[in-house]
């Protein structure tokens, strides 16, 4: 299954005013969160929230997740078991945070799988790991073949820069403390988190950039993450959605790019030609597999038709792409 994630709005699974107003913004995907943003003497609660939120709530079309929190605490194997229980059958996937190593990605998977076969729970739940640390990072090859229900790796920014000791100036998310060097200072996790995603065929996903007025540095951040192949970003408030969500939408140049490249290589196929060129460039197969992905998330923008384009054939609404935005 495709799931779109440019946007991903994560939103305290403890208040719920914010959470009916999640269920009406221009979002991909709505994250309820018990980890980080839930005070300690309100996790029990907020689960109990989160359920009913996942319950009552009419989410349409928008991924529907929540964030557990971390599998070295009490709460984790609760936050699993109850909210599943309850409500599995309404929840599209679970972000873990931390992750270290592939064992806490299969722990996970081990679990839900019991829970869904006592159930009767289809379809499977996916799962999302969170890297938020050195040993994370170190692991993130590992961790991303980790699971088949695994469909997106995410960068924790905040808590990975802590675990490098790198200087902070107390802003959560990218745009903290850029000035103290003199380039992106993640440009190498990011891409190192990116390669690992794509090699597995997930989704990768960015971290928030802190400081939510700040408009312009957003859409830099952006532009810094889906040059490198990124497929989403979190967003931590509703101002940043329409930023983030253009950032990461397909243009109508690589979207018509996308289409003559599917087509000329259906053509070559079709007349038996080994090789083919698009305006003087050699069509290979990791640009044919680019081009299926970005109108295959065109296609579910709605800014590309879903229709055959010819008598033969083509196979431009072909479902073979990788499960990912």
């Amino acid at each position: 299954m495709l799931r779109l994630r440019r946007s991903v709005l994560s939103v305290p699974a403890s208040n719920e005013k914010m959470i009916s107003k999640a269920a009406g913004l221009p979002t991909d995907e709505v994250m309820l969160d018990l980890e980080d943003s839930v005070a300690l003497e309100e996790k029990e609660g907020a689960r109990v929230k989160a359920i009913r939120a996942f319950q009552d709530h009419d989410w349409r079309n928008r991924v529907r997740a929540y964030r557990i929190n971390g599998l070295d605490t009490m709460f984790a194997y609760r936050d699993i078991i109850d909210v599943v229980e309850q409500a599995g059958d309404r929840i599209d996937v679970i972000v873990i945070p931390k992750v270290e190593r592939a064992a806490e990605v299969q722990f996970v998977d081990l679990l839900l799988r019991q829970i869904e076969t006592r159930l009767g729970l289809t379809p499977s739940i996916g799962l999302e790991a969170s890297i938020e640390s050195a040993t994370g990072m170190l692991n993130v090859r590992e961790i991303a073949f980790a699971s088949p229900r695994l469909e997106a790796l995410v960068f924790g920014v905040a808590d990975y820069g802590a675990s490098l000791t790198m200087p902070s100036s107390g802003i959560s998310g990218h745009g903290d403390a850029e000035e103290q060097y003199p380039g992106d200072r993640y440009h190498f996790p990011l891409s190192r988190m990116a390669m690992a995603a794509k090699a597995a065929g997930l989704a990768a996903i960015d971290a928030p950039f802190g400081d939510f007025e700040d408009q312009e540095g957003l859409a830099r951040s952006c532009q810094i993450s889906a040059s490198l192949g990124f497929d989403g970003k979190w967003a931590i408030h509703p101002t940043q959605l329409d930023i983030i969500n253009r950032s990461f939408t397909p243009s109508r140049q690589n979207i018509d790019r996308a289409r003559r490249i599917i087509e000329a290589y259906e053509e070559a196929e079709a007349s038996g030609a080994g090789a083919t060129a698009l305006d003087g460039k050699m069509v290979d197969a990791a640009s044919i597999r680019l081009a299926r992905i970005t109108y295959e998330q065109a296609k579910r923008l709605g800014l590309a038709k879903e229709e055959r384009s010819d008598s033969k054939g083509s196979k431009l609404d072909s479902p073979n792409t990788p499960c990912q935005s």
